[in-house]
């Protein structure tokens, strides 16, 4: 029983999940927490019931995370990262100035190269911190990828901007994260929103 969703509809289920997310605080809760928040999607009268009239119970739950809850996470990352300089980063971080030399775009977020008056090469990449992983293997691969990003020898220094969607992020929560990336001497920057 699948129909199609009127784009009518389709904007005010997208906009009442939008305002629960927030309210929940998805981006930043465990996956059992999000997992139940889903449940609740599911069973909620202005989403899942309204959604059951046009597809499936069985599709309902994959449809609010994949054409809803995704699309939430990375505007909401794209938003708070959108402001943020990668040149102020690695000011910030390695008390040095830099122009950005490059930019490369994967799927709205940035990782761009920065070099030093004195040559040094920095690779920031954005991502959030749920998925710091994800901006550090984007660093990684456009190091891979650039071979003349070494400088005699030396790889470029790489700095994450972490964006925090829902600003719940702990100080331990940080520290891990820092403590974790320092250990392969990778820094990072946290945004809030």
């Amino acid at each position: 029983m699948t129909k199609s969703l009127p784009a009518k509809i389709s904007k005010q289920i997208k906009q009442a999940v939008y305002k629960k997310a927030d309210e929940h605080g998805y981006g930043s809760r465990t996956r059992a927490d999000n997992s139940a928040f889903m449940d609740s999607l599911v069973a909620d009268v202005e989403v899942g019931g309204v959604l059951k009239n046009y597809m499936d119970n069985a599709v309902i739950r994959t449809y609010i995370k994949d054409a809803i809850l995704n699309a939430y996470a990375k505007q909401r990352g794209r938003e708070i990262l959108s402001a943020r300089s990668a040149t102020d980063t690695v000011q910030q971080l390695f008390e040095v100035a830099t122009s950005v030399i490059y930019k490369h775009k994967d799927n709205g977020k940035v990782v761009s190269v920065c070099r030093s008056d004195d040559g040094r090469i920095f690779v920031v990449s954005e991502g959030t911190v749920l998925k710091w992983e994800t901006a550090l293997r984007k660093a990684l691969v456009l190091i891979a990828r650039q071979p003349g990003l070494t400088v005699d020898g030396r790889t470029p220094a790489i700095c994450l901007q972490l964006a925090d969607i829902n600003a719940n992020i702990t100080d331990g929560d940080k520290k891990h994260i820092k403590t974790a990336l320092l250990a392969i001497s990778v820094k990072a920057r946290f945004f809030s929103g």
